[in-house]
């Protein structure tokens, strides 16, 4: 059927398939003519829905000021009476205040979500925010916590496709706190799921997370063997961000084995990958941490 027949409810689930396949460029045009479909059928639901993923794409690409203007569309024509338009809504503007710093505002943002999704029984949704709650939370003892909250409720109600990046999530808050047993365990659960249900990009990092991981436990021969492929899948796809990363970490691993100098240069490979995916102004700690191990190797 092609998009001038379909109705905004049909073409909304197409632009949500595009989405959670992470084909952000496609998706735009995509909600934009659900938003025109939905306006025409009066069907505000739908268009509180398109507006809202309009705000986050443009949130996603950077364009915040754009991202605000259809964020604030989305406000005036959102009602609490209208779960399915007025809880997506209310995900997008948690994520807004997330990104801008505000993470108290966020949080609570969040919360509301996730109680008005329970009521509603909007599960799917419901995950979404304990997942968000989860991110903006200060303190290991909460993250955990909403995490778990999140990975329930997606096991009770069949949200089986939330359940890779809720382990990967709780991965996350025990490598930053330097629990990389932990982490490595929560890794391994992520990519179970992230290989069921997930794109091939998050397949890609479900690896390398497991790869990282093992050799921040010390096991480097276990390492190396899921870093290797994960740099041969990267090249194959052009993934500077992954083949960055993995190179770092195989580097990392020949310094341990006394390789410094072939460690050096997957270093400075690493470097060269990350300037591509122009990690100087987009993850600026990633990039000083690299010039600053080259340069204390070198030195």
């Amino acid at each position: 059927m092609s998009d001038s027949v379909k109705n905004s409810g049909a073409l909304l689930k197409d632009a949500d398939a595009l989405f959670q396949d992470r084909n952000y460029d496609e998706a735009l045009p995509v909600y934009d003519k659900t938003f025109q479909k939905a306006r025409e059928e009066f069907n505000r639901p739908v268009e509180v829905e398109a507006l809202s993923q309009l705000a986050r794409l443009n949130l996603i690409a950077g364009n915040v000021e754009t991202g605000r203007d259809f964020l604030e569309k989305a406000r005036e024509r959102a009602s609490e009476s209208e779960p399915l338009g007025w809880s997506r809504f209310l995900g997008v503007e948690g994520r807004f205040e997330w990104k801008a710093g505000n993470l108290e505002t966020a949080r609570e943002t969040f919360e509301q979500m996730f109680g008005y999704c329970v009521e509603h029984s909007l599960w799917g949704r419901a995950v979404d925010a304990a997942h968000m709650v989860a991110i903006v939370a200060e303190g290991i003892e909460d993250q955990i916590k909403w995490t778990h909250k999140g990975i329930e409720m997606a096991e009770a109600h069949g949200s089986n496709q939330w359940l890779g990046p809720l382990w990967n999530n709780l991965g996350g808050v025990y490598y930053e706190n330097k629990q990389f047993d932990s982490s490595l365990n929560c890794y391994l659960k992520a990519r179970e799921y992230h290989w069921q249900y997930s794109s091939e990009s998050s397949k890609l990092f479900a690896d390398y997370h497991v790869g990282m991981t093992y050799r921040l436990v010390g096991k480097l021969d276990e390492a190396a063997k899921w870093l290797r492929p994960v740099l041969a899948w990267a090249e194959r796809v052009e993934n500077h961000s992954a083949i960055g990363q993995s190179c770092e970490d195989l580097g990392e691993i020949e310094i341990a084995r006394g390789n410094k100098s072939a460690g050096i240069e997957l270093l400075k490979r690493a470097r060269e990958e990350y300037r591509l995916e122009n990690f100087e102004k987009t993850l600026p700690h990633v990039w000083e941490n690299i010039n600053k191990r080259i340069e204390q190797l070198c030195g």
